[in-house]
């Protein structure tokens, strides 16, 4: 294969690696919650607790524990309230107001993959104190353990996920939450367009920080390349300029993805990935040598346009941080491709020559010059 792919698999080795980086950091900051309620690029932001329990009658109040998990085993949400009332399947009101009003696969015959439980109490009704919350696996009814579920926690306007998995017969550690100490939880989820344009300017970032880096070093190893390109001043000026390009595509991208709403979803994301690989590659392009600024920019285009069809599969069949990694992979590839392709212009034109590069720098127009 050689040099003829060389750029292009660097490009999607760094990207996938930026990528990846990135996916630990938002799990680190619970960046979900953070975007909850709102329309973002690469972020699938719809509430798939709150919308199974609308769909199952639920009511919602203050405090409420609601536990979801993705099978037909059936779990048993159990919340102890400060009084020392257990609310569960055997019991499903307390004296002080609270009780659970969806229990899902209780019935064998009557299962769902989509499955949720609910506690609540309605607001300024509930008894002040602590409460101990536990999740218990309560049958298996075919599906295959451990079953994986969260747990999610609303007090005070403030709310909390915890995760966890389960096999038949298991419970999950017991839980104590006193309501006046939620201050540190997520708010509710609300209108924070501006958090959308942040998240997905860092990611840019970090995808344009990476990808400068790894589209110029490798070019140490030709010697038609001037060695200036790798002074320690220009390496480091030039990753920057890729950091904040890189940034600049995301926030455009998401900018134009929230604008055009109206239009669908799909059309939405499609013109907002095709500006967020365009504006990447157009920055590269000024940032790492060889690489041609139209070319760089078409190919981001296309990277965009495709990695479309990426994220629809990989939200359906995955996660979206799946469908993350898998765009930048893509863009990675499309915008390394351009370095390749010059390379291999280079050689052919020389083929066709009969002559043999100097070793010095290719210029501004990315023209080489030969002996005869």
């Amino acid at each position: 294969m050689g040099v003829r792919l060389l750029f292009g698999t660097i490009g999607l080795l760094v990207a996938l690696l930026a990528a990846l980086g990135m996916n630990a950091l938002f799990d680190t900051l619970n960046t979900h919650a953070l975007l909850a309620g709102n329309r973002v690029l690469l972020f699938e932001t719809e509430d798939e607790i709150t919308e199974r329990l609308e769909q199952a009658g639920a009511q919602f109040g203050d405090p409420q524990f609601s536990l979801a998990w993705n099978n037909r085993n059936d779990l048993d949400l159990h919340v102890i309230d400060p009084a020392g009332n257990r609310i569960w399947y055997g019991q499903t009101r307390s004296p002080t107001g609270g009780e659970l009003d969806v229990d899902a696969n209780r019935d064998p015959l009557q299962t769902t993959t989509r499955p949720v439980e609910n506690i609540y109490w309605p607001p300024d009704r509930a008894p002040e104190g602590t409460y101990k919350v536990s999740v218990h696996h309560y049958d298996n009814h075919g599906d295959p353990d451990p079953t994986a579920y969260t747990l999610r926690i609303t007090i005070n306007g403030r709310t909390r996920e915890y995760t966890g998995s389960l096999r038949d017969g298991e419970w999950s550690q017991q839980l104590t939450v006193d309501p006046r100490e939620v201050s540190d939880w997520y708010p509710l989820p609300s209108e924070r367009s501006y958090w959308a344009l942040v998240v997905m300017a860092s990611w840019g970032a970090a995808i344009g920080l990476i990808l400068a880096l790894g589209l110029r070093l490798p070019q140490a190893f030709f010697k038609q390349v001037d060695r200036a390109e790798f002074r320690i001043g220009r390496v480091l000026g030039n990753a920057l300029g890729g950091m904040v390009l890189g940034g600049v595509s995301g926030f455009m991208g998401q900018l134009l993805f929230g604008w055009l709403g109206g239009i669908g979803e799909g059309a939405a994301r499609l013109m907002g990935l095709a500006v967020l690989g365009g504006l990447l590659g157009y920055g590269l392009a000024h940032c790492v040598p060889n690489l041609p600024v139209n070319p760089a920019r078409g190919a981001g285009i296309v990277g965009g346009v495709l990695s479309l069809w990426l994220y629809h599969w990989a939200v359906q069949h995955h996660s979206d941080a799946t469908a993350r990694w898998l765009v930048a992979a893509l863009l990675g590839l499309a915008i390394g491709l351009m370095i390749t392709l010059l390379f291999w212009r280079m050689r052919y034109a020389l083929v066709h020559a009969g002559s043999a590069i100097r070793a010095n720098r290719l210029d501004k127009a990315y023209r080489v010059r030969v002996e005869r």
